[in-house]
Parts: C-alpha cells; structure tokens; sequence
C-alpha cells in the first residue's frame, strides 16, 4: 500500500470514526457525571500533546470513580484486572459502530478496519503490574496503519488504577473507595505527523481517541465486564482452586496430593 492510498485510507476512516463518536458521545452525555449502583464518576480530565522536539505524541485521560467497597472488592483481583483490559476493547469496538474490529492470536491483538488484513494498530502481550492498591495493564504498540513505519515498537498504551480506600460515603452510611484511573498513549509516532497531515492526525484520530477514552471511562458505571479472549489469570485461579481441592482430599483420606509445578 503506498504512501498515498495509506493516508487517503486514515483520513476517510477517522473523519467517519469521528463523526460517529460525536453522536456516541452525545448519547453517552460525556460531560456530566455518572452515578449508577452507587458509583460517581467524576473529575474527568484530559492532556494531549507533543513531547518537545520530536514527532512523539503522548494522549492520556484521567478520572476519579467512587464506588462502595464492597462492590471493588471482588473485582480487585488480577483476573478481573485482565478483563477490565477486555473491556476496554470490547467498548471500543462497540464505539467505533462496527466500523474497528480486534482480533486477536498468539502474538497480541490487532485493531482492524472491517477486515483481519487492514491493521490500523498492532499490539504485542500485554504486560501486568497488580497488587493491593494498584493495577496497570500495559500493551506495546507494534505496528500498523497508524504507526509511522520508522518507529515501530516504540509506543505504548496502558490503563492504570489506583486505589485508595477509607472514602466517606454519603452520609456515612457505607464504606467507599476511590479509584484513580488513568488511560495513557505515550511515546506514539502517527503515520501523520508533519504539516497538513499533523493538523488531520489531531482533529480526527487524536479527537476520537479522546472521545473513546471518555466513553470507556463512563461506561465502566455500569460494572460489566465482558470475559477475557485469553483468560490469562482465570487459567490461573482454575489450576490453584484445583490443587486446593486435590490438596483438601489428601488431607481427608491421609494421603499426599501430587506437586505442583
């Protein structure tokens, strides 16, 4: 695909992704805050730009969720830190109103336009970080359509969390926590990135990478979240609770259980 075709491609894409997001958005009422199952969503905040002298571009938006501890904590585990990363692409395909489509294989996953072939963004394995009061899911940015094709494997997208517990509920009456979330592109070299193509790049796919990061975050209101494609973690918790079984049997019959690996 030459050097034409290709920018053609992005900037019909994008123009239709934005105009379509624009009426999610309006939908979504991106500018109010969300209170759902007791969960606010507030202080959401966004901060885009370009690092100094150089082409890189960096894209990240935070917000603060209140929820009530008890409906965090069951969710605070890496397996469900893994389908919170699901749900993020799951939303945006949803968002995208058909049009961007993942898939994914042994290597990571790709961002499609309609079709398996046209690969606007190329991700490798996600990377996870998780412990008692922080989550970060951290994917590298191959390639793709998107990508100016001197840096590829430069990039990278991450989803953060904080959490911070002991909140005052309303009223006093249950005990909350409040979650710092944070979503961040960073290090990101756009296929359009230099005069005119600079001025396209920030106006549709920077804007609509804004709007999606937006709606994802209200969404997560509605504290659904979809099953992981690759269930990592819950591959994981499958084998300990049957080794804890096996073990549990052992103890009752006075034998031993087999190793684990």
């Amino acid at each position: 695909m030459n050097q034409v075709v290709r920018v053609l491609l992005l900037v019909t894409t994008f123009a239709a992704l934005v105009a379509g997001a624009a009426v999610a958005a309006a939908r979504l009422r991106l500018a109010r805050i969300a209170r759902r199952n007791g969960v606010r969503i507030a202080e959401l905040d966004n901060d885009t730009g370009r690092v100094a002298d150089s082409k890189l571009v960096y894209s990240i938006q935070t917000a603060t969720i209140t929820t009530p501890t008890e409906q965090l904590e069951p969710l605070w585990s890496p397996e469900h830190l893994e389908r919170f990363a699901r749900a993020y692409w799951v939303f945006m395909e949803r968002f995208s109103l058909g049009l961007v489509r993942v898939h994914y294989d042994e290597h990571g996953r790709y961002v499609c336009l309609l079709h398996r072939r046209i690969v606007l963004l190329g991700f490798g394995e996600p990377e996870y970080e998780f412990d008692s009061d922080h989550g970060l899911v951290r994917w590298p940015i191959r390639r793709g359509l998107m990508v100016a094709r001197s840096d590829h494997d430069q990039g990278k997208l991450e989803i953060e969390v904080h959490r911070r517990d002991g909140v005052e509920g309303p009223r006093d009456r249950e005990p909350m926590t409040q979650v710092e979330l944070e979503l961040e592109v960073a290090d990101f070299h756009p296929a359009m990135s230099s005069g005119i193509l600079r001025w396209i790049y920030t106006n549709t796919q920077s804007r609509y990478h804004v709007l999606l990061a937006y709606g994802f975050i209200r969404s997560l209101g509605r504290g659904e979240l979809p099953e992981s494609a690759v269930g990592r973690f819950a591959a994981r918790l499958a084998d300990d609770l049957a080794v804890s079984a096996a073990e549990e049997i052992a103890d009752e019959h006075g034998t031993a259980a087999a190793p684990r690996d």
